[in-house]
């Protein structure tokens, strides 16, 4: 048979552990449950423990989302698992190449050879 709860007896839901969380975190366990005992209030140190431990920990997600390189689009991953490492679309042997692949990438390609017949026959005549 379950208890029936009595409003004059019982403290009001989550009492316990507001008052808890209202006590300073350097006061010890021990401490709280004497000071619960003289407000009326039956908590174990075990109940301090547990709830001053949840109250630090990072709410728990079911993936996160980490910002990879792939198009644009965020990348879903499951927790415990390393993170995607990005790789790079060209190698380039030096940074001066690296930086023309990236000059011609943004002209286009038929903007960038014509700059570069502009700059041959400079170099032809010259």
């Amino acid at each position: 048979m379950s208890k029936k709860r009595s409003s004059s007896k019982n403290p009001e839901f989550g009492a316990k552990a507001a008052f808890i969380r209202s006590m300073p975190t350097t006061m010890t366990a021990k401490d709280v449950v004497a000071e619960a005992q003289k407000q009326g209030l039956k908590i174990t140190e075990g109940h301090v423990y547990n709830l001053r431990s949840s109250s630090t920990k990072k709410p728990k997600s079911g993936a996160t989302t980490l910002s990879v390189s792939n198009g644009g689009a965020p990348v879903k991953r499951g927790p415990g698992r390393p993170p995607k490492v990005a790789r790079p679309t060209t190698t380039s042997s030096t940074s001066d190449e690296g930086a023309l692949r990236r000059a011609i990438a943004e002209l286009g390609l038929t903007r960038a050879r014509a700059v570069f017949a502009e700059v041959e026959s400079a170099f032809v005549g010259h």
